[in-house]
């Protein structure tokens, strides 16, 4: 009677060990997942970037979608199962609005202002520098830029600045990583030190 239940237990956990060793091939995860349709994938860069596709193409797992805007060409790598956004690539930069090209090696920055301390955070290679968000940032509400830090959502990449105004009040502007739009303008309360004095 022992040797029935052994042979039971043995056969469960071998048909569960098959199980799961079939599951983890790629191809049962592809059949388990259809991807995402090119030009759903598309549109919805296109949504969260405005500007001309030049090329779209799937390669395995992710769609490489090849965009180009005001401020130069971009190489965007999306998921093709779930559409989130790997990775955005500046491979052509322009210096002007007549789009004239200017050698740029992807991942490459511009050399930070040493008066603004940044922190990098994210090794994504961006489209705006941490020092062209700052500048940004300090031209939105006029005052000098304090910090800087990268984050994601689910809609991308974006930089949190800090602005100290002239008048003492603090402001936090959200600036869109790739785009450089601003998204919001956060003001915190006057420093503590007028109203307690």
């Amino acid at each position: 009677m022992k040797t029935i239940y052994a042979w039971m237990i043995g056969g469960t956990v071998a048909a569960v060990l098959i199980t799961i060793c079939l599951l983890q091939w790629p191809w049962a995860r592809s059949l388990a997942a259809s991807p995402l349709e090119e030009k759903a994938v598309v549109q919805s860069v296109l949504h969260q970037y405005p500007g001309e596709v030049l090329e779209s193409q799937r390669l395995d797992n992710f769609y490489v979608i090849k965009l180009e805007r005001a401020k130069g060409k971009y190489e965007i790598k999306v998921n093709a199962y779930d559409g989130v956004i790997q990775s955005i690539k500046r491979t052509q930069m322009y210096t002007d609005a007549k789009q004239e090209p200017q050698d740029h090696t992807p991942g490459s920055s511009e050399p930070s202002d040493q008066s603004n301390p940044v922190h990098k955070t994210d090794p994504v290679s961006l489209v705006i520098t941490e020092n062209e968000a700052a500048k940004l940032a300090a031209k939105a509400v006029n005052g000098t830029s304090d910090d800087i830090e990268l984050h994601r959502n689910d809609k991308g990449l974006y930089y949190l600045v800090e602005v100290e105004i002239h008048d003492g009040r603090e402001a936090v502007v959200q600036i869109n990583a790739v785009s450089g739009s601003i998204d919001s303008i956060t003001w915190e309360k006057e420093k503590q030190d007028h109203d307690e004095s």
